[in-house]
């Protein structure tokens, strides 16, 4: 996609800085308003002097507020585990700015990191990406994992595929906070193109099992255990849409235009339909969880179905939260 002539409908106002919050003793949630199109979640824990980051950001001046952060709240310049919950750029990108840490992920999260590459900016070349350099996990796991931060356990558990083949959340037993990644959004729409819809409803399953007190979405605002239903729901609509279409022969693009959102129509990027159709489509006629499709393909009638769907509200030279000073 070129930068111009779609700045304009891409450029939707002021972009806030992110906004950092204490959710448990020694564990922070860093949010991204209004968590669309790359304006990820991501958060950090401290005890007795070691840090652990949960992700990063998708550009290098973001990422390093988002440091700095650490470094205000937590008094410790050295942060020892980066957690990566899958690939997406706007949750790796920003791994380099954290060179003294051991970055861990799911084995198919360090796979993807390196076939992906820096590709996403030739992609969106009107993006203030900064002086981005590959830094893909270290550490690869399959199943899961536990470290220990201080005396913190923190729980790596895999459960793609979902949003993506790789997906990890981070639970934090003792704390009572997970980390969602992005197999949970707040008032946001899933994307399931590269993941499952099966494999995403089991996700939803065991994190409702593990009775969060605070959740820490993939994109948009903490949530609590209700934001599960609310994404179940969603599915279930997804999925009825999906066998209707398949019985009457069409498209996933067709079946789009043709419905009634109805509560889900006010979350962020509706559009994102096409995206998941496309998938619910694919397993009810019988394609296996997570196989590859045409993502180039389908993103394109996610584009047909809404031409001003897809777009980075951060811009070069109009991302406005660079002036803004700190309270």
């Amino acid at each position: 996609m070129s930068a111009a002539p779609d700045l304009d409908h891409l450029y939707r106002g002021f972009v806030p800085p992110a906004e950092t919050h204490e959710v448990a003793p020694g564990v922070f949630a860093t949010l991204q308003p209004d968590g669309s199109w790359g304006l990820s979640n991501a958060g950090f824990l401290v005890d007795d002097g070691e840090v652990c980051v949960v992700d990063t950001l998708l550009t290098e001046s973001r990422t390093r507020r988002f440091r700095e952060d650490i470094r205000r709240e937590t008094g410790q310049d050295d942060v020892r585990f980066l957690i990566n919950t899958h690939h997406h750029s706007d949750h790796t990108f920003g791994n380099f700015v954290f060179d003294d840490a051991t970055i861990i992920a799911h084995a198919g999260c360090r796979e993807a990191v390196i076939a992906t590459g820096l590709s996403p900016m030739g992609r969106d070349p009107f993006v203030p990406w900064g002086e981005i350099r590959l830094r893909p996990p270290e550490v690869a796991f399959e199943g899961r994992l536990t470290l220990h931060v201080g005396a913190t356990e923190v729980h790596l558990i895999h459960v793609g595929p979902a949003h993506t083949r790789e997906d990890v959340i981070v639970w934090l037993p003792e704390k009572r906070v997970l980390f969602t990644g992005d197999v949970l959004f707040t008032e946001g729409t899933p994307i399931l193109m590269a993941g499952s819809l099966a494999g995403s409803r089991a996700a939803l399953d065991l994190m409702e099992s593990l009775q969060p007190s605070v959740i820490v979405p993939g994109h948009g605002a903490l949530a609590g255990v209700a934001q599960i239903q609310h994404w179940r729901s969603y599915f279930d609509f997804v999925a009825d849409a999906a066998a209707r279409a398949l019985d009457r022969g069409e498209t996933p693009l067709a079946a789009a235009r043709g419905l009634d959102l109805g509560e889900f129509a006010a979350w962020v990027n509706p559009e994102r339909i096409v995206l998941n159709l496309h998938r619910a489509m694919a397993e009810a006629a019988g394609a296996e969880a997570g196989v590859a499709l045409d993502e180039a393909a389908i993103f394109a009638d996610m584009i047909r179905f809404e031409p001003s769907a897809y777009g980075h509200k951060l811009i070069a030279g109009r991302e406005t939260y660079r002036e803004v000073e700190r309270a």
